[in-house]
Order: structure tokens, then sequence, then C-alpha cells
């Protein structure tokens, strides 16, 4: 069967990459990014990667749309965002909210190729099984793709505050102590005079709980820490 790569934006630019992606062997459907949220039946159920191509002038950042994508693909489905010019602010927005590659113009063809071809590889296992999203309150951490949102919105963490935020989600309402989480997280096997769980909670709680009504993240007074709502 087919790669299946749905290309979002202008008709004129999507015809030339449909016909290149076509010529490598890909099945491609395109739609116009004002049609998004309408086009239920425009290739997004089917598709196993989306490319969005961006003019310099687009008036729309599509960090919403990037956003929407991530959640009806649940995240393990790679984006690549193609642009003709972007600041690196503009970069940055992108890839912290769905997007897993910025590619700018003017594309070095072989180059294009390959990196579709490993995000095809890196996302060829992931399922949409319950198992591999984790969900507490509105908080969602997605196994797969290691992405974390919460109330839609996505949220930067670093390799090792994920790690921590997934063992505390995989043990939701369960006290976990400090030990274990130094044995389980960081590979400790014996105990450590080290704050290091403390520090890296305190991260995570400004990241997913700061300025919201309910905190997911509670101290277990001469334990340890927990993941539950209250």
């Amino acid at each position: 069967m087919k790669t299946s790569i749905l290309l979002i934006g202008d008709e004129d630019r999507t015809n030339f990459y449909m016909e290149v992606l076509c010529t490598e062997g890909y099945s491609v459907s395109k739609i116009r990014w004002e049609e998004l949220y309408q086009e239920q039946d425009s290739g997004l159920e089917t598709s196993t990667m989306i490319i969005g191509v961006v003019d310099e002038n687009h008036d729309n950042p599509i960090v919403e749309e990037l956003q929407w994508l991530m959640e009806q693909k649940e995240g393990i489905v790679p984006i690549i965002v193609i642009t003709s010019h972007a600041t690196p602010e503009q970069m940055v927005a992108w890839l912290d909210q769905g997007a897993n590659d910025v590619i700018i113009e003017p594309i070095q063809w072989k180059v294009m190729m390959a990196r579709i071809r490993n995000l095809l590889r890196v996302f060829a296992n992931a399922a949409r099984t319950d198992e591999e999203v984790i969900v507490v309150h509105d908080l969602k951490v997605n196994l797969r793709s290691r992405r974390v949102s919460r109330a839609g919105e996505y949220l930067m963490l670093t390799p090792k505050e994920y790690e921590l935020l997934e063992f505390l989600a995989r043990h939701v309402n369960e006290a976990c102590t400090r030990g274990t989480i130094l044995r389980e997280v960081w590979g400790y096997d014996f105990a450590m005079d080290t704050n290091v769980v403390d520090v890296y909670i305190k991260h995570l709680r400004v990241k997913v709980d700061k300025g919201r009504d309910i905190k997911l993240i509670h101290t277990v007074r001469g334990i340890g820490y927990m993941l539950h709502t209250s």
C-alpha cells in the first residue's frame, strides 16, 4: 500500500509538490488551509504524513492549525512545514505546536525526500491504541510521540522532564517516593543525597500547573509526589 500524504496550502504550490511526491511513488491528496476544518474526507483520516506549505506573506501563522492537526491525528502522524521564509521565532512556534520538521525553500530534493523517509520510519510503528495516550483530567501524555498537551496546549518539555511526567502518569493516583523516582527515571540503584527530583518537579509544575485552576502535581508529605486531580 502506498504511503498517503496530505498536502495543505495554496493550489499552485501544492500542485507542484504533489507532482514531485507522486513521482516518488506516494499517494497524495491536497486541500487549502481555509478548508482544513470543513473537509473531513480530504485525506486527513487516512494520511500517514501531513505537509503544510506556507507562503512568505501568509497571514495565518498556522499555530492553531498545527495544534488541531495534532489533536486529530493524536500525535502519531508526522507533520512537515515547508515555507519560503520564516523567522527563527516562527520556526520555534511551529515546532513547539506540532511540526516535526520545518524545511525552508529553495528545496534540495534529495535531502527533502530523505527527511520524509526518515520521519516515516520513525512513525512507522505508531498505532492508535488506548494504552499509548495517558489522560489525566485535561492532560494528555502520548507515549509514542512523547508529546504532552494540557487543555489542547502543547507543552515544551525537556527529555528528562518528559520521562519524569510519564513515570508519574503511568502511576497516576499513586504516591511515588523520591527513591523510586530516582531509580526509575534517573537509573540510580542506591539512595543519593540529591534534590534533583525536587528541582525537576518544580520545573514541571511551572509548565503543567502554573496559571491553572486545577493542579495535577501534588506533594505527598514525607513520601514524594503524585499526579492526580483533587
